[in-house]
């Protein structure tokens, strides 16, 4: 039962209030895009349950309070376009018919996780130097299907920021690159360290594999998890399908967390706002290898924007797969890094035993392709505005969706829909047959 689905008002009361903000936090995971700044802000200012109340109402904000909120937003740093209360109303609106916050929290207990919401003592107060970006709330999984840990034993896996290193790359990888990764990987688990990555193909991967590794060749007691995995969908599917087995094994030994509930699918956008979680949740972060359009350096520059420092391994000056590495330490304040001693320096100084002597190393390379660094691709979402890019990141690449489909996956108003469709198909990135919609 959720709190507006109480058939008597006396109800919902009868909710404990923590359990209450707990579901009205897991419903506004599903009404809220990741990242949306005005809803931070509302959030903020009304608090979880209030806006909730005023979401699911229908009702329209009267000129006053729009005003009044439009002043809120714009002094926490929101552009004009950004500070329309009403606007924001109908976008997070569109998935008003999808909300059943009871069974999404039942549905991940069986699973052998739950919700962790920023009222819990366990939430990572890193999280809230993301400000108005801040996660509404954190799924998280740990364990099997069918063992559910009590919130407090599985969250224990979760480490302190001191405790935390990112390791992110591009899902393409070399030989050299596994080798680096898993290598720098390794050393800092031995070290005690959690190390945290996507749980995407290439450099993700190899974190995770060489984490698990490492703890499971080290003996040594260790109070959080080897690896944690934040993915851009609902934890209710392991995604990528081809690391299901090794997703499992993170969560088996670590944890897994997303802000997005149960049954939402990884899109792009989702993609990159799941980077910013990995940069706020580590002390430092780390890019082994990455292309010059990868991901990885959107990771780079969330950490840069909090302030955390960024440690960036070189490369070939012939791979295109270390382009990107060599972009960042070139553009950015980002440091050179060959050496988890060296990770650990930028990380406050922080020395440890295990680290006092840099690792033996073999002057043989993995043998590479000499390719010389390609001009950086075309990306089909550059020039777009964001709402052109969660739209076109909802449209399917085969097949066809309505207008309606499209608005729910979304998350934008019909008539923006509209619009922006046909802008999309005049510039050739979307087609139209029979007034149904795909990617052209």
């Amino acid at each position: 039962m959720t709190p507006h689905e109480a058939d008597n008002p006396d109800e919902a009361d009868e909710l404990h209030e923590p359990e209450t903000i707990r579901i009205v936090r897991a419903e506004l995971s599903r009404l809220i895009e990741p990242g949306d700044l005005l809803a931070g802000v509302m959030l903020d200012v009304l608090g979880p349950e209030s806006l909730h109340a005023l979401i699911t109402s229908g009702r329209a904000v009267s000129r006053s309070e729009r005003d009044r909120f439009a002043e809120i937003a714009e002094s926490s740093g929101l552009g004009p376009k950004q500070q329309d209360l009403n606007a924001g109303l109908t976008r997070w609106r569109t998935r008003s018919g999808q909300l059943h916050g009871c069974q999404d929290i039942a549905s991940m207990q069986r699973l052998g996780g739950g919700l962790l919401i920023p009222e819990d003592s366990g939430w990572p107060e890193q999280l809230n130097d993301l400000g108005p970006q801040a996660p509404v709330a954190l799924w998280y999984r740990a364990g099997a299907p069918g063992r559910t840990e009590s919130g407090p034993s599985a969250l224990d896996r979760l480490p302190s920021l001191s405790r935390s290193v990112a390791m992110v790359g591009s899902r393409e990888i070399t030989d050299y690159g596994i080798r680096v990764t898993a290598e720098l990987t390794q050393e800092l688990v031995r070290a005690g360290l959690c190390v945290i990555s996507g749980g995407a193909y290439g450099v993700d991967a190899a974190v995770h594999r060489a984490a698990l590794r490492a703890a499971e060749m080290n003996e040594v007691h260790r109070a959080h998890g080897p690896t944690l995995a934040v993915l851009a969908g609902g934890l209710d599917r392991y995604y990528p399908a081809g690391n299901e087995r090794l997703l499992q094994d993170v969560a088996k030994e670590g944890l897994l967390l997303s802000e997005m509930a149960p049954g939402s699918a990884p899109t792009r956008h989702r993609f990159l706002q799941r980077n910013r979680l990995i940069a706020a949740l580590a002390m430092v972060t780390v890019v082994t290898e990455a292309r010059w359009r990868s991901g990885a350096q959107s990771t780079a520059h969330h950490a840069l924007a909090l302030g955390r420092p960024v440690g960036v391994v070189p490369g070939s000056i012939y791979s295109a797969s270390s382009s990107g590495c060599h972009r960042l330490l070139k553009e950015t304040p980002a440091e050179l890094v060959t050496d988890a001693a060296e990770i650990l320096v930028l990380a406050g100084g922080l020395t440890l035993d295990i680290l006092a002597s840099p690792p033996s190393r073999t002057r043989e390379t993995a043998k590479q392709p000499v390719l010389p660094v390609p001009y950086p691709a075309s990306n089909p979402v550059d020039g777009l505005t964001q709402a052109q890019r969660l739209l076109f990141d909802a449209l399917p690449k085969r097949g066809l969706s309505s207008p309606g489909k499209l608005s729910s996956v979304a998350g934008l108003p019909i008539p923006t829909v509209l619009a922006e469709l046909t802008r999309l198909q005049r510039i050739g990135r979307a087609r139209m047959v029979n007034g149904q919609w795909g990617q052209a």
